[in-house]
């Protein structure tokens, strides 16, 4: 006599910490650590304000815990109105039970409580799933257009050579190179002179409060918080590991922006073709100033060229922000699937972001 399996979603408990883990890594997602998903929670800045949240679900199978989605918690302010967020992460379901793993991510869309829900780091498959639950996508254009400034052009055009799948990159790189070298020094593609002081520091300090007032104050988009102690949460990982540099632009003593710029792993390299990749991760401005986005950029250009790296990739999730980074004449081309997804908990919220100008947003936002 045949019995069929008992399946649930259930909220993550305390002791789910090794088994997501394990999952995570059957499926080829990032390497976690039990410590990190214990801390993820208990070091949020804000963790008092999402305590009725859930962490994430795990779906289980006659007890036996086989699929997992995290549920990173954001918070936003959208003309001085502040916003629960969650962001859908780290969604995997072992390949035996992919059927059912729909499960859990029907659970992330329907959860309560929250005003702002994201799904930003959509694989093909993902993209597909959600396109057919109707679930928006977020109105930034030109977020599916990267920009790619080159540090070492022969490294880079090899890397663009191997991902193309031709034959004798190595030996075609050199001639490659000098080409999109000639090119990027003719167009000035990542070079100018800055405007204002820009230097890379070690940590955030308290200045990054008095930052954030500014920023909030400036023109009305959806942001998330970026005071100190919010940086320091997002960025742990990064700093603790050296991968992480904070790039400062300041004016009369006081700080009018920065950058955040991160180095990929190198287990990433295969990836981009065996390019080392730098990501401008986070870059703001008092006012959203055009000539302070600009003094950063070329701040994180020159900072990778000077740390060996290949290349500069940043992706422009304002208007306000592609038009600085346009003006330093960057590679770019037209990503093949959308990745960014949302949903409003009101249709009032719906309305307010209807158009890219509503939003700021960036690499900060996506786990």
């Amino acid at each position: 006599m045949s019995t069929e399996s008992v399946v649930r979603v259930r909220p993550w408990l305390p002791g789910d910490e090794d088994a997501i883990c394990r999952i995570a890594a059957r499926n080829g997602l990032s390497a976690l650590d039990p410590s990190t998903i214990r801390n993820s929670r208990s070091l949020h800045p804000f963790a008092h304000e999402f305590r009725d949240i859930p962490a994430g679900w795990v779906l289980e199978i006659d007890g036996a815990i086989v699929g997992n989605l995290s549920n990173i918690h954001m918070l936003y302010e959208l003309g001085g109105r502040r916003l629960l967020a969650t962001v859908a992460s780290a969604w995997a379901v072992d390949s035996e039970h992919r059927g059912k793993a729909l499960r859990l991510m029907s659970t992330f869309f329907r959860q309560k409580g929250v005003d702002l829900l994201l799904n930003v780091s959509a694989s093909p498959a993902t993209a597909k799933i959600l396109t057919g639950m109707k679930i928006p996508r977020l109105p930034i254009p030109d977020y599916g257009r990267p920009c790619f400034w080159a540090t070492r052009p022969r490294a880079f055009a090899r890397a663009a050579l191997t991902r193309r799948g031709i034959s004798g990159a190595a030996a075609l790189a050199w001639p490659a190179g000098f080409a999109l070298l000639a090119r990027d020094v003719i167009r000035q593609s990542g070079r100018g002179r800055l405007s204002s002081a820009v230097r890379r520091i070690d940590a955030f300090d308290d200045r990054f409060d008095d930052l954030w007032n500014d920023i909030a104050a400036g023109p009305v988009r959806l942001r998330a918080v970026r005071t100190r102690a919010v940086l320091e949460w997002r960025y742990r990982a990064e700093l603790r590991e050296r991968r992480a540099s904070i790039l400062i632009a300041e004016r009369a003593g006081r700080l009018s922006g920065y950058a955040v710029l991160t180095s990929r792993p190198d287990s990433d390299a295969a990836a981009e073709g065996g390019m080392s990749l730098c990501d401008v991760a986070d870059l703001q401005a008092a006012g959203d100033d055009p000539a302070t986005f600009r003094d950063l950029l070329l701040a994180c250009i020159r900072s990778a060229r000077e740390d060996g790296r290949d290349a500069v990739k940043f992706m422009t999730g304002t208007p306000a922000k592609r038009l600085p980074a346009e003006r330093l004449h960057p590679i770019s081309y037209q990503m093949p699937f959308w990745q960014q997804y949302f949903q409003a908990g009101s249709p009032e919220l719906a309305a307010a972001l209807a158009g890219a100008d509503a939003w700021d947003f960036s690499l900060f936002d996506t786990f």
